[in-house]
């Protein structure tokens, strides 16, 4: 999703991850929740989808009561703190950053998207047996919140991904104590070939 400069709602929630327990401790780590992440089928597009010129749903899944989408699109330029002392500034994708990995997490009670945590994704090529990390910060723009970084994937080929998102750092109620008090991950495929995505994982129907 495009990306605007707010600021104080950017700022609120990439700090407030920052001082979370989960992000010390690394909650993007490949961690299942309360249900084992099932392995995901995969769809053929009837047609390449170049996620530099639109952007390209890999999928959703549903689990732990969270809705995690996964997309693809074109790097671009960010609006957020950077260096020490941390000050407001652009931060532009790297020459060899092609791709932008979106992750939305969503309650599926309350239909809220989940602030204050930190998502993680991790893409192993299967064909070539390279593996890609990603560390996901809080972002905002026009589709809301959501958490995304500008990164390079492994080249050609079919990928079997994970994506996790953490413990947010909110306070709870009492009653809501145990309420993703664990790292929750969901499973994605995805093949590109010459650029473009010609397979992706089949969507689980929203619920958002």
């Amino acid at each position: 999703m495009r990306r605007t400069s707010a600021a104080l709602v950017v700022g609120y929630v990439i700090l407030a991850a920052a001082a979370s327990p989960a992000y010390a401790k690394g909650a993007g780590d490949d961690t299942i929740g309360s249900t084992p992440a099932k392995a995901a089928t995969v769809k053929n597009l009837p047609a390449p989808k170049d996620p530099t010129k639109e952007t390209v749903l890999i999928g959703r899944t549903i689990t732990d009561g969270l809705t995690r989408q996964l997309a693809l699109e074109g790097a671009e330029a960010m609006w957020m703190p950077m260096g020490k002392p941390a000050r407001w500034s652009e931060h532009k994708p790297a020459q060899n950053e092609r791709d932008c990995i979106t992750v939305k997490a969503t309650d599926n009670a309350t239909k809220t998207r989940i602030p204050s945590a930190v998502a993680t994704f991790t893409a192993t090529n299967q064909d070539n047996g390279k593996t890609v990390k990603v560390v996901l910060p809080p972002m905002w723009g026009s589709g809301g919140l959501h958490y995304s970084e500008n990164s390079t994937l492994a080249g050609h080929g079919i990928y079997g991904a994970t994506v996790t998102v953490g413990v947010p750092s909110f306070a709870r109620e009492i009653k809501d104590k145990d309420h993703w008090s664990n790292p929750s991950s969901g499973r994605f495929h995805f093949k590109m070939k010459d650029g473009a995505l010609i397979e992706v994982s089949e969507p689980a129907p929203a619920l958002n």
